[in-house]
C-alpha cells in the first residue's frame, strides 16, 4: 500500500496574498518574483561585479560629458 504524496508547503505573495507553493519562481496572480523560490543565494558573487561595472561605467560615461562640456 503506497503513502500518499504530502502536499508542498504553501507561502502567501507579498502583494496579493494569494498562496503560492514555494517552488514557484512567480506569483500566478499578480506575477512577482518569489527570491526565495531560487534558492537562499539570490545574488552571487558575479552579480555583485556586474553591478560595479555598470556602475562604474555609468560613472564614466557622465564623467566624459560633463569633461567634455568645459
Amino acid at each position: 500500500m503506497s503513502t500518499p504524496a504530502e502536499p508542498l508547503p504553501v507561502a502567501s505573495c507579498t502583494v496579493c496574498g494569494t498562496e503560492v507553493e514555494m517552488d514557484v519562481a512567480r506569483c500566478p496572480s499578480c506575477g512577482l518574483a518569489r527570491p526565495t523560490a531560487r534558492g537562499p543565494q539570490v545574488l552571487a558573487r558575479s552579480g555583485f561585479w556586474m553591478l560595479g561595472i555598470v556602475l562604474f561605467a555609468v560613472y564614466a560615461v557622465v564623467l566624459l560629458i560633463v569633461a567634455s562640456a568645459h
